[in-house]
């Protein structure tokens, strides 16, 4: 399964175009999606000034910029979508990325492959990346399609008086046999925080969305090690995590919990240990 996972991912193409500048321009639409109406749709979304757009409401602009573009009669957009656009400020990550894929087309990629297995993740829309000459990185935006969700899982659990804090032990079974689901088809999230958890119908139907792919991997033959490293962000409390780890695996459970309780400690570790570096180095994130 993992190979036939790797094997999809790697086998999504790729429209290509260059124009007089030496700017080469990838693009990908989902096949649901008429190209030449949605390629000039896009170009057109893209260069708005989201700030001061009526449709455009900014959702967050810190690390990476994420929009809710809203339907829009006029530019033909029936739907809500979501469109991120990842920052590229790093000197780190420009230098990167002239030799890697996009973090739009990890998205994608990842995306792809969780909706064949049955797991919940906004429907990509379309990819849009571009380059100059030397493959530097210039602009990569990732769309799908907009989730109204009610909560992520953060919302909750930091909050002890929040409405649905006593509700989560009741969620987090249908979260372990996702992540289980997911783990074994060789999918590591490597961004697994309750933040990236998102919930519609809590109560009545509830739907499950995983999102921020744009670090997750597919690898073969995960360890528990491995799989527990990737739940190392997930912050629980003790009687959550047995009810977690006792859905994602029954039998050995106990085991996984001592596991995981180990990784996060050095998850902790690390994440000191970085935040003494920046602050002695003045390192912005």
């Amino acid at each position: 399964m993992n190979i036939n996972l790797k094997k999809t991912a790697n086998n999504i193409s790729y429209d290509y175009k260059k124009n007089n500048f030496n700017i080469h321009y990838y693009y990908w639409f989902a096949s649901s999606c008429k190209l030449d109406n949605l390629r000039c749709k896009l170009k057109k979304i893209l260069s708005i000034d989201f700030k001061n757009d009526e449709n455009s409401e900014i959702i967050n602009d810190n690390r990476n910029l994420l929009i809710h573009y809203s339907q829009n009669k006029k530019m033909d957009i029936k739907k809500d979508i979501f469109i991120k656009k990842f920052n590229l400020y790093k000197k780190y990550d420009k230098l990167r990325f002239r030799f890697l894929s996009s973090k739009a087309i990890r998205s994608l990629k990842i995306a792809v492959v969780l909706n064949k297995i049955g797991i919940n993740t906004p429907k990509p829309i379309a990819v849009f990346d571009s380059r100059n000459i030397t493959n530097k990185l210039i602009s990569s935006y990732y769309i799908t399609e907009f989730i109204d969700f009610d909560y992520n899982l953060l919302d909750i659990i930091r909050d002890d008086n929040h409405p649905l804090r006593s509700e989560v032990i009741n969620l987090l079974p249908y979260i372990a046999n996702d992540v289980r689901k997911m783990h074994d088809a060789g999918i590591i999230h490597n961004d697994f925080h309750a933040g990236n958890i998102l919930f519609k119908n809590i109560k009545e139907n509830p739907q499950f969305y995983y999102i921020d792919l744009n670090r997750a991997r597919i690898k073969n033959n995960l360890s528990w090690k491995k799989r527990m490293k990737d739940l190392a962000r997930l912050d629980l409390k003790e009687k959550e995590k047995q009810i977690f780890l006792k859905n994602y695996s029954p039998k050995y459970w106990k085991r996984l919990l001592k596991i995981m309780k180990k990784k996060r400690r050095r998850r902790r570790k690390f994440v000191r240990l970085k935040k003494k570096i920046r602050n002695f180095f003045n390192i912005k994130k």
